[in-house]
C-alpha cells in the first residue's frame, strides 16, 4: 500500500489507482493551491543573493544589464522542483511584472512593519532574466528564469540592512506568491491521462535538481503566478536557488536532499527522496 503527499490519510494499492483518484480530485486540489498565499523560502525557494559579482555575470549574461548604482535581488528561480511537488517553469512571471510593478515592497522575513521595509514599492522594478544556475551557486546544468528586484542603493531605507548589504553580507531571498494558473504532469501510461503524460514529457527533462530524487511520478505545474504585497530578504530560503547573486563559488549540494515530506533511501554515495510515494 502506498500514499501520497495530497492525501497522506488514504492508502492506495498501487500508482494506477493513486493517480485516477488525484485526477478525479483535481480541481479540487488546484483550487486549494491557487487560495493560499505562499513564502517560497517555506518550499525550500529561496536564492542566494550576492551583490558583488553581479557586474562580471552580467557581461556574460545577454538579458541581464546591470547598472552600478542598483542592487540586485534573484527573488525567485524556475525548473526546480520543490519538496511540496511543485515545479515553477519559465515564463510564470510575465504578469505579475506588468501588472505589480510599483506595487511591491522589499522587506525583511516577510514582515509587512513598517520598521522592516528595506525599499518602498516606488522604488522596486521587477524584471525577469535568465541566468545561470552556477551563478546563483548552484550545480546544475543550464540556465533558469528568474524574477529580479532592482532598487536603487540610495533608496535602501533601513539602516541596518544598507549596512548589511554594503558590507556585502549575503542573504537568501523569498517571494510572496500565490499561483493563479496550475497544472498537473503526471507520469502515466493510461488513454485517459495523455494530456497529463504530455505535459510530463515536456516539463520533466527540464527539472534541474531530478538527480535529488530517486523517483519522481507526477507534480504540479506553475504556470503564472502573482507577487503578492513584497518579497524579502530572510537568513535561511526555500528553494536554494534565489537570492544575491554569486560570481563563480564553489556550486552548493541541494538543500532539497534534507527536506522531511517524503520516505528518504540511501546508497552508498547520496540520499534520494521519492517525490510523491511513501
Amino acid at each position: 500500500m502506498i500514499t501520497i503527499k495530497e492525501f497522506p490519510k488514504k492508502q492506495f494499492k498501487d500508482k494506477d489507482e493513486a493517480f485516477k483518484y488525484l485526477m478525479a480530485n483535481k480541481s479540487l486540489i488546484i483550487e486549494a493551491k491557487k487560495s493560499e498565499i505562499y513564502k517560497s523560502h517555506d518550499k525550500g525557494l529561496s536564492v542566494i543573493s550576492n551583490q558583488e559579482a553581479i557586474s562580471k555575470i552580467a557581461e556574460s549574461v545577454k538579458s541581464f544589464k546591470m547598472d552600478d548604482d542598483y542592487y540586485y535581488f534573484v527573488v525567485n528561480s524556475s525548473n526546480i522542483l520543490d519538496s511540496h511537488t511543485d515545479m515553477h517553469i519559465k515564463g510564470n512571471w510575465e504578469k505579475t511584472v506588468k501588472e505589480q510593478q510599483g506595487k511591491v515592497y522589499l522587506v525583511f522575513d516577510h514582515q509587512l512593519k513598517r520598521s522592516e521595509i528595506i525599499a518602498m514599492k516606488k522604488d522596486v522594478e521587477m524584471f525577469t532574466a535568465e541566468i545561470p544556475f552556477k551563478a546563483l551557486g548552484k550545480n546544475y546544468d543550464g540556465n533558469t528564469y528568474c524574477l529580479i528586484y532592482k532598487v536603487k542603493k540610495t533608496a535602501i531605507v533601513n539602516p541596518e540592512a544598507k549596512e548589511w548589504l554594503e558590507a556585502g553580507h549575503d542573504f537568501e531571498a523569498s517571494v510572496r506568491m500565490q499561483y493563479m494558473d496550475i497544472d498537473i504532469a503526471i507520469d502515466s501510461t493510461n488513454p485517459d491521462m495523455a494530456k497529463e503524460k504530455t505535459n510530463f514529457d515536456l516539463y520533466f527533462p527540464v527539472i534541474a535538481n531530478k538527480e535529488d530524487f530517486e523517483e519522481i511520478d507526477y507534480f504540479w505545474i506553475k504556470k503564472k503566478k502573482k507577487n503578492v504585497m513584497e518579497s524579502s530578504l530572510v537568513m535561511f530560503g526555500s528553494n536554494g536557488a534565489t537570492g544575491r547573486i554569486t560570481e563563480n563559488l564553489e556550486p552548493e549540494k541541494s538543500t532539497l536532499e534534507n527536506n522531511e515530506p517524503t520516505e528518504v533511501t540511501h546508497s552508498e554515495t547520496k540520499q534520494f527522496i521519492n517525490v510523491n510515494f511513501y
